[in-house]
């Protein structure tokens, strides 16, 4: 699986020009089961993207069709982790 931490790079205005197509760039691989969970920061610096485990070549290829990427004003800091535990709640997940 991979964590993927956004981190705006740009002033709050430059993010939100490009905010509607990032929301349907996540939405998409959302409904795809590629991602499993994203959200905004409550510091309103960035995001948080759970991805299923993919090829990482695919995965950078998807990021590159990010709007706030292609317009430079996010970061993405890419953690790719083994999942070990589940709670009850979470067990659909399992094999992601």
């Amino acid at each position: 699986m991979y964590l993927l931490n956004v981190s705006y790079t740009a002033l709050p205005e430059n993010v939100l020009l490009h905010s509607e197509s990032h929301s349907a760039w996540v939405k998409k691989y959302f409904d795809n089961g590629t991602f499993l969970f994203a959200g905004p920061k409550k510091s309103k610096l960035g995001g948080a993207i759970l991805a299923k485990s993919i090829d990482k070549k695919l995965l950078m290829k998807i990021l590159s069709e990010d709007s706030y990427v292609k317009n430079d004003v996010v970061e993405y800091h890419i953690t790719d982790f083994d999942c070990k535990l589940l709670s009850p709640e979470l067990q659909y997940l399992s094999g992601c």
